[in-house]
């Protein structure tokens, strides 16, 4: 992997600079590893719900890659994409320029309080989800943010977070860091500029996104979304610092249940 040589930013809008995204979309983000399997754990856990998705946000959409699979798996759901970088945005409506009025792209900061109404008049949404954003603030951030989400979900509505979270110790954070550039490896080999793995390994961990990553676990996170109210909330996959995790909105009770209750 090319280290990108740029002064590094002091937070995440380090995702605003579009040499590193574009280093990030053309090759880091093939390179991570068992992508496929938690695109496929996603869709089980919204397909779980029963119900078609007719509304859906991205968060921190990137290139428009879960978006994609949404839109392809339910052809009637329409998607807020949110991302407040504006080269990640470019990257999403290329990808899914044949998706045409179905979609709907927002560079809103998810971060700032004022972004929810922005995105609210879109909803509610039957399905909330986002993938490797969230990490880059906060844990106060972070948790406003699954609140915000808990609101702007439909009764019944999930929430799926495939996130970067935070090892439970060193010896597992280098344990997970040689699987990751393993995945990168071998994602470029036979490519015109393919490295050797210590070339990737020093790319790896010289990054300049590095130092706006801000984890944490994945059980404080469940733990979080447990007391915001969420149900069902549970790690449906992981593998070292890859993990997917997230709830569901409470159905709605309708006069039935309560008269029986």
């Amino acid at each position: 992997m090319t280290t990108y040589q740029k002064p590094v930013f002091p937070s995440a809008a380090v995702w605003k600079d579009s040499a590193l995204v574009e280093n990030f979309l053309g090759r880091v983000r093939k390179g991570v590893p068992l992508a496929e399997a938690q695109f496929d754990v996603m869709m089980r856990v919204i397909e779980g719900r029963g119900q078609p998705v007719n509304a859906f946000m991205d968060l921190g959409c990137g290139d428009g890659v879960l978006a994609s699979v949404i839109l392809a798996e339910y052809p009637d759901a329409t998607g807020v994409l949110v991302d407040f970088s504006m080269p990640m945005i470019q990257a999403a409506i290329a990808n899914l320029k044949s998706y045409g009025k179905r979609i709907h792209f927002s560079t809103v900061d998810y971060a700032d309080p004022n972004w929810f109404g922005t995105v609210a008049a879109h909803g509610p949404y039957d399905a909330i989800v986002s993938g490797f954003s969230i990490h880059h603030h906060s844990d106060r951030v972070k948790q406003q943010v699954y609140r915000d989400v808990f609101d702007l979900l439909g009764p019944g509505g999930v929430f799926v977070n495939m996130e970067h979270v935070r090892s439970t110790s060193k010896w597992l954070e280098a344990v997970h860091d040689d699987f990751f550039i393993d995945s990168l490896w071998a994602s470029q080999v036979g490519q015109p500029t393919s490295e050797s793995r210590a070339q990737v390994a020093t790319g790896y961990h010289s990054r300049d996104d590095k130092a706006a990553n801000i984890l944490a676990p994945v059980e404080s996170q469940c733990q979080w979304l447990r007391q915001i109210g969420f149900q069902d909330v549970d790690c449906y996959f992981k593998a070292f610092e890859l993990a997917l995790f997230g709830g569901r909105k409470p159905p709605q009770k309708n006069i039935y249940d309560f008269e029986a209750a």
